[in-house]
């Protein structure tokens, strides 16, 4: 993934809270993901000014004692968005 791309979120997607699960999801396309606090985080980082480098040093410096596996989280994440159509990149 390029740590230069800026990752933004597809119109009609959003994260909402039901019965205590963060759910990703898209009224439009029929889509819900259930999100992790982690993964929930990334999503709402994504605002298409920061970059994907950007992201992973934001968390990287709020959770130093994770760091190494950031990077792969992030990743991971953005692709798990982006192929259900949630997120774009520019």
């Amino acid at each position: 993934m390029d740590p230069s791309s800026r990752p933004k979120p597809t119109p009609g997607y959003r994260i909402e809270m039901l019965d205590g699960e963060q759910l990703l999801y898209s009224a439009e396309q029929t889509l819900v993901l259930c999100c992790n606090d982690t993964a929930s985080l990334i999503w709402r980082l994504c605002d298409g000014e920061r970059s994907v480098g950007q992201i992973v040093a934001l968390l990287q410096a709020a959770y130093p004692e994770a760091a190494d596996a950031i990077a792969g989280d992030v990743a991971a994440a953005l692709t798990e968005f982006a192929q259900h159509g949630a997120l774009e990149f520019l």
